[in-house]
């Protein structure tokens, strides 16, 4: 879990070429980076439950993961039109009609079949670097009960200025087009893409880069301060 999001953030900050990065994590509710987990998340709860708990590098509301779970990542050169949403959802929304998957992109920039959301979607900007990494989720085959109970707040009375998750309901793309597992599904969306964006090349990080994001994962991921 902490390993891909430092993955994301290194990608940000010391590459130089465009991905479009997968992964799936294992059990975890992941916050917003400008959001209050006790606004967000139950901590006792999610310990009692072996759930981990983590703060990506994007804003937006919190999300569960879990094995059923797919998140992608784009992760781009930019010199200008910063956030823009659309342009990186738009090839997922396609491939999943290309898949028989019938969706619509919301006002939200999230991803629904019918009124039922099965993706979220976050941005973040390095001004630095002018790099942006767009990712989102999506539900595939998902514990939604799980992903109920975990991303429950304590019922406190707190006066914030952090970003408040936006609740919505939720459905498994499985429910609608079963490809048996997630990486199966995975699989044929990855083909699509290939072919609409044209990426032909398999990137390999090396084992320096592998300590790097080892560091980022003890030194800020990983951490009681960040999260």
């Amino acid at each position: 879990m902490y390993y891909n999001l430092a993955w994301e953030e290194f990608l940000v900050k010391n590459a130089n070429e465009d991905f479009l990065l997968f992964y799936i994590n294992s059990d975890a509710v992941v916050l917003g980076k400008h959001q209050n987990p006790w606004l967000e998340v139950n901590p006792a709860l999610a310990k009692e439950n072996n759930i981990a708990v983590a703060r990506r590098l994007s804003g937006g509301g919190t999300v569960f993961h879990d094995l059923g779970n797919i998140n992608f990542s784009f992760i781009r050169n930019k010199e200008k039109d910063f956030v823009n949403f659309r342009e990186h959802i738009e090839p997922i929304s396609q491939a999943l009609h290309q898949l028989g998957i019938v969706n619509r992109i919301s006002e939200r920039n999230d991803i629904f079949i019918n009124e039922y959301k099965v993706s979220g979607n976050a941005e973040h900007v390095n001004n630095t670097t002018k790099r942006i990494l767009h990712h989102g989720t999506l539900l595939y085959n998902a514990n939604l009960q799980e992903l109920s109970k975990n991303t429950k707040p304590i019922a406190l009375n707190i006066k914030t200025h952090a970003v408040a998750s936006v609740r919505s309901k939720v459905q498994n793309i499985k429910e609608i087009a079963d490809f048996g597992t997630s990486m199966s599904f995975l699989e044929e969306l990855i083909k699509i893409l290939k072919n609409k964006l044209k990426i032909d090349i398999i990137y390999n990080y090396n084992p320096e880069e592998n300590l790097s994001i080892q560091n980022l994962v003890i030194s800020k991921y990983n951490t009681w301060e960040w999260n």
